[in-house]
């Protein structure tokens, strides 16, 4: 397999239910801290997941990929899923 480009690369698949919502997001701001994002973009983050799964309504589960580039900056994306 290809090594990535970026220096982090996390894959998450919560049951979009609670109380998992909620220890996804913290999971990705601390995910955020670690890769070294300032705090207001490790909060982003956070709140990008959040959202996400708020919307994902009714589905069973929800992923994420959370990325970090070699300067801290993260990024998190809602993976589709065949559920």
């Amino acid at each position: 397999m290809a090594e990535s480009t970026r220096r982090v690369d996390l894959r998450l698949t919560i049951p979009a239910s609670a109380p998992w919502r909620e220890v996804a997001a913290e999971l990705a701001a601390k995910f955020a801290e670690y890769a070294g994002a300032p705090a207001q973009e490790a909060a982003g983050v956070s709140k990008v997941v959040s959202d996400a799964i708020v919307a994902a309504g009714v589905r069973p589960r929800i992923d994420f990929l959370l990325s970090a580039d070699d300067e801290g900056h993260v990024t998190a994306t809602v993976v589709p899923t065949a559920d």
